[in-house]
C-alpha cells in the first residue's frame, strides 16, 4: 500500500498558494496527494503534469455529489488526466431519515462513475453508522448497491467515533475497500481534537492488519485540525506510517 495526504489538511495554504504549496508538500516524502474538491483552478491536464513534475502520484479525488452527477462538470477530466484511484464523495445529513434517497445517491453515483471508466469510492463519517431498525445505514447502503460500482473509501477514526473497531468494519466489507483515511483523535465525539497519528485513540495498528488483507491501495492521511504547522503534524504523521507499514 502507498502512503498519501488528503490536501484538505493544507486548506487554507492552498488557497493562498496552490502551486508553492504542493511543492512543499511534495517534499515531505509521501507517494501521492488526495484531492479535496480544490483544484487550483488549474486545467485537468495542466495539473496532471504538475504532480508528475513533483513526484507525486494521485491517491483519490473527491467531488460533490452534484460535480460528478453534472454531466458538464469536469469530474472525469481531472479523474482520467490524474490517473486517480477514485472519485470520492462524502454526504453529511440525517442518514437514518435518508436511508432509501442515500441509497438511491450512491447508487447513481456508482454508475456515473462506471459509465466515465472511473472507480467510485464512498467516504465515511460516523453518522451512516446510525441504525435503522437496528441495521446501520451505512450496512443498508452496501446491501443496496452493486459491490463492483459503489466501493469504499473507510475513514477509521470516524468508524471509531460510530462506536466500533475499524479493523473489524474493515474485514467486515473487505472486497470493496480501496482506500484507507489514517485519522487518529484524542476524543472522540470532538472533532476538533484530530491529532498527529498514533497520539489519539484509533486502534490503527489493527486498522493496518485488516487492510493489508484487502484490495486496499492507499492509506491516506488525514488531520482535520492541527494546533501547530500542518507541516510538522504531517511530518510526524508520515514517520508513524513508515514504522506501521
Amino acid at each position: 500500500m502507498k502512503l498519501g495526504l488528503q490536501l484538505y489538511n493544507f486548506r487554507s495554504e492552498l488557497k493562498e498558494d496552490f502551486r508553492g504549496t504542493l511543492k512543499k508538500i511534495a517534499a515531505l516524502g509521501f507517494d501521492g496527494v488526495e484531492f479535496a474538491s480544490f483544484y487550483g483552478k488549474i486545467p485537468p491536464a495542466e495539473l496532471a503534469g504538475l504532480i508528475q513534475e513533483l513526484g507525486l502520484e494521485c491517491a483519490g479525488t473527491m467531488f460533490s455529489v452534484d460535480e460528478i452527477l453534472n454531466p458538464s462538470s469536469q469530474v472525469f477530466e481531472y479523474a482520467h488526466a490524474l490517473k486517480s484511484p477514485a472519485v470520492t464523495v462524502s454526504i453529511m445529513y440525517d442518514f437514518v431519515a435518508n436511508c432509501d434517497a442515500f441509497c438511491e445517491t450512491c447508487r447513481k453515483l456508482g454508475d456515473a462513475a462506471h459509465a466515465n471508466g472511473c472507480v467510485f469510492t464512498y467516504h465515511n463519517h460516523w453518522a451512516e453508522f446510525d441504525r435503522k431498525d437496528g441495521v446501520p445505514v451505512m450496512d443498508r447502503m452496501l446491501e443496496a448497491t452493486d459491490p463492483k460500482k459503489v466501493l469504499l473509501e473507510l475513514d477509521v477514526c470516524w468508524i471509531t467515533r460510530a462506536g466500533l473497531k475499524p479493523g473489524e468494519y474493515i474485514l467486515k466489507h473487505a472486497p470493496r475497500v480501496r482506500q484507507l483515511h489514517m485519522k487518529d483523535i484524542v476524543v472522540p465525539n470532538d472533532p476538533n481534537t484530530t491529532t498527529e497519528l498514533g497520539r489519539g485513540i484509533v486502534d490503527l495498528k489493527a486498522a493496518f492488519q485488516a487492510a493489508k488483507q484487502t484490495p486496499c491501495q492507499w492509506l491516506i492521511y488525514e488531520q482535520d485540525y492541527c494546533k501547530g504547522s500542518p507541516f510538522d503534524s504531517a511530518k510526524i504523521s508520515l514517520e508513524f506510517l513508515k514504522k506501521l507499514a
